[in-house]
């Protein structure tokens, strides 16, 4: 009898700690409030680097392992992560297989997070993809997995493509979301990874202009993990100049203590703001910045190497137009 209580009191600490730590975690967020759902008056539109979930070499207790999944421990925040900033639509950056792409959405409903309209981009890069789920029925598919680009003289492609949906939170309220990941700062000895990435830079900047050309109306989302900083050539082509209508406005989105960067490389003790939601000129005026920043509970880094990004978008009034496509 008392090693049956011995066990139960065990099992009950075990719970209390856990839930212990998804508040906290939870808490370490937002401050003392967590903040309430866009759902129902706007919409919450989120991007997150969730580092390799995929099976891949990994050390584990110490011994290297060649095919080993994304930990249970690292799973298990993400999606505690992901809870904590209540997403109407998430865009998926490391995210692997299809295989994988399902358990985390499985996770996920498991959790409460149910957002079964999906988008998943297979491009050069067979390993690591884009993808993006939302609460909202996505009314287009235009995402691009071929992208040939030149650099030095050489014909490359871009490794992630773009992701490019478009989503519907209300009748006739439209926003077209784009997702990304640009080569990463690794040397390549084949090409010149900065090449690679600023020629990415340069065919989004003409993507974007002419989805805005075609339609000044459009409320347009482009956002990711970059692998710049601001100050970069790549990130300054992207946004263009703020003059230009169909010009793009990086938001200056920041943690609850003010801090601005979004991923931490540890192998060179680097903090660094190279992940952004950047939107265009319609919806500069619908951003609820009370509700919109960088997630940063205290259990980040037990998730990824990079802390999710959110928008918060408030309901337009209804005299506000609505993004039709332009007339041939």
């Amino acid at each position: 009898m008392r090693s049956t209580l011995t066990r139960t009191g065990f099992a009950i600490r075990s719970y209390l700690i856990f839930f212990q730590s998804v508040a906290a975690c939870l808490v370490a967020a937002y401050g003392s409030e967590v903040p309430e759902s866009a759902s129902g008056q706007g919409i919450r539109i989120a991007t997150y680097n969730v580092e390799n979930y995929l099976p891949m070499a990994r050390r584990i207790n110490g011994q290297l392992r060649t095919n080993a999944g994304k930990p249970e421990t690292q799973k298990k925040a993400v999606v505690q992560i992901i809870g904590s900033i209540h997403p109407d639509v998430l865009g998926l950056i490391e995210i692997g297989d299809p295989g994988q792409f399902a358990d985390l959405q499985r996770r996920l409903r498991k959790a409460g997070i149910d957002l079964p309209h999906v988008e998943y981009l297979q491009a050069a890069d067979t390993t690591r993809h884009l993808a993006l789920i939302s609460r909202y029925p996505i009314t287009e598919h235009n995402s691009q997995n071929d992208i040939p680009l030149r650099v030095n003289g050489m014909t490359l492609h871009s490794p992630r493509g773009i992701l490019d949906v478009t989503v519907e939170r209300a009748p006739g309220e439209r926003i077209r979301i784009l997702c990304v990941h640009l080569k990463a700062k690794m040397e390549v000895a084949e090409y010149d990874q900065a090449g690679l990435r600023e020629a990415e830079a340069e065919y989004l900047r003409r993507y974007v202009r002419n989805i805005l050309r075609n339609d000044p109306a459009t409320g347009l989302v482009l956002m990711g993990d970059f692998n710049d900083t601001k100050n970069e050539k790549a990130i300054r082509q992207i946004t263009g100049n703020p003059e230009w209508p169909d010009s793009l406005k990086a938001l200056p989105l920041a943690d609850d203590r003010g801090e601005v960067w979004t991923e931490y490389w540890s192998a060179a003790d680097v903090y660094s703001r190279i992940d952004y939601i950047m939107v265009s000129k319609k919806l500069e005026s619908e951003i609820d910045h009370s509700q919109s920043g960088i997630a940063r509970p205290s259990c980040w880094n037990d998730a990824s190497d990079h802390c999710p990004l959110f928008l918060s978008l408030k309901k337009p009034s209804p005299s506000a137009p609505t993004s039709k496509k332009a007339t041939p």
